[in-house]
């Protein structure tokens, strides 16, 4: 897959379909890059949801996190946590596909929670609660959604900031 076959021109194209109507075609070409982007996270948001919904305590002890090291099992407190990232999951869905103006404000709220339980992994660490040793283990399943999330964010964030630009300009003239 070429560099090029992922930029928003080619993610708009249209098919030739029996279904090619006006309401098609404008549906269609809601859909770039940050609708896969949303679709991605959104759904390891809803299946990490689902895991803690329906098996909180199975996500407990088999989570390759070592989540036993920092405290005893609370279901309620599992299951709340679920449903947050299904709610998580849920809206960058929506801002994906249905509500594409509310894109950068439900990514915003995803990566916030991301950047703000880093830092309370990071908390935990520094203040002696958990051990050094847990970072390499929190890695890829904590800080690393947390710095991409951000990443994407200022992304997103500077792709709005120009269109709005580009708008403006055309409605000036």
């Amino acid at each position: 897959m070429s560099r090029r076959s992922l930029n928003d021109h080619t993610l708009y194209t249209l098919t030739t379909t029996s279904s090619d109507t006006p309401f098609h075609r404008k549906l269609m070409k809601k859909y770039d890059r940050w609708t896969v982007i949303c679709f991605i996270i959104g759904l390891i948001n809803i299946f990490s949801a689902s895991w803690m919904l329906i098996a909180p305590s199975h996500w407990y002890y088999n989570l390759p996190v070592g989540i036993p090291e920092s405290g005893p099992l609370n279901i309620h407190f599992i299951r709340d946590i679920g449903c947050m990232f299904l709610l998580l999951g849920c809206g960058l869905w929506i801002g994906g596909f249905l509500l594409i103006e509310f894109r950068l404000p439900l990514f915003t709220m995803n990566t916030s929670f991301y950047i703000l339980h880093m830092l309370v992994h990071i908390h935990e660490i520094v203040s002696g609660r958990m051990r050094m040793g847990i970072f390499w283990t929190d890695l890829p399943g904590v800080y690393v959604p947390a710095v991409v999330t951000f990443i994407l964010n200022i992304i997103l964030i500077r792709k709005n900031k120009s269109s709005t630009i580009q708008q403006q300009i055309l409605f000036q003239n």
